[in-house]
């Protein structure tokens, strides 16, 4: 089990208050062993991301830290379960339902875009269980051009690919790409949903994410749970931004503190959306240095 020092009975008590009856059984990975008594770290990806690109990092903040990390698929990416909806809160209660399978009652969240909304939907659902989150380039007030009118298009190019035919990972990739160019001209996202391409359990070739879902409940995704407006987490919260990126407007801080009064803004320069690729230093840095705050 991992961290099971961690259990405290009022925490036991604000997850199993959840059934989780139509919760998913995530995949996630653990990043070596730790001994320590301080809260867990999770790791949630973004949209069409998975656990494996936090890899190196999470790798880092375990030997750096010394407590137990551990990178999660969200549902519908990944090797967690395709399921028939894609909705913040049933995010939030797979991860809990996580916690309890790991015997970790309490933990600090670093989520990227859509997991950090899901992230911050933990927080508002179970804030006993949290001992921080880090919210990575997202805001819970407003959204981007790039995730509203650019991720539509490029979820249907993905819809439009046909790997029939397809025998091999790597050519399947190859076609793969060749079809999305005219589409995705961002070399990050282009490798992000590359690493989508997987072979089946039915040894087909296909999308590791559940494309149709995802098209489906995208207003989902880009709308934060209005259950959750007038709920509050008062514990530390930092959102970390592209200096380059438009998800976190700085006047979304005013917002942002009516639901995370502890909310602190900071601004990586010279980098995009996707600050972990484009400056991992910095950005482990920043990172660290909060989660040494979490107790």
């Amino acid at each position: 089990m991992v961290a099971t020092k961690l259990r405290r009975k009022a925490n036991i008590k604000s997850i199993a208050r959840f059934s989780f009856k139509t919760a998913a059984n995530l995949s996630y990975k653990i990043h070596g062993e730790s001994h320590s008594d301080e809260p867990a770290i999770l790791l949630l990806h973004g949209l069409l991301g998975s656990k494996r690109h936090w890899d190196s990092i999470g790798k880092t903040i375990l030997n750096v830290t010394k407590r137990a990390v551990v990178s999660v698929d969200l549902r519908n990416h990944g090797d967690s379960p395709h399921t028939s909806s894609h909705k913040y809160e049933d995010l939030a209660e797979d991860i809990l339902k996580l916690l309890d399978k790991l015997s970790i009652t309490r933990a600090s969240f670093v989520g990227h875009s859509m997991g950090g909304r899901a992230a911050m939907t933990v927080s508002l659902m179970a804030p006993e269980t949290v001992a921080g989150i880090l919210v990575v380039d997202i805001s819970p007030i407003s959204n981007s051009k790039q995730l509203t009118e650019y991720y539509p298009r490029v979820l249907e190019a993905m819809r439009g690919v046909d790997f029939k035919k397809q025998k091999k990972i790597s050519t399947a990739k190859q076609k793969a790409k060749k079809q999305l160019e005219n589409v995705i001209k961002d070399d990050i996202l282009m490798r992000a949903v590359l690493s989508n391409v997987k072979m089946r359990a039915d040894h087909t070739i296909g999308w590791a994410c559940n494309v149709d879902v995802l098209i489906k409940h995208f207003s989902y995704i880009t709308s934060f749970p209005k259950s959750m407006l007038k709920k509050t987490y008062y514990g530390p919260c930092l959102f970390m931004g592209g200096q380059l990126s438009e998800y976190l407007p700085p006047d979304d801080l005013v917002g942002i503190r009516e639901m995370f009064p502890r909310a602190v803004i900071t601004y990586v320069p010279q980098v995009g959306h996707n600050i972990h690729v484009e400056d991992p230093k910095s950005f482990l840095e920043l990172t660290i240095s909060f989660l040494r705050t979490n107790k």
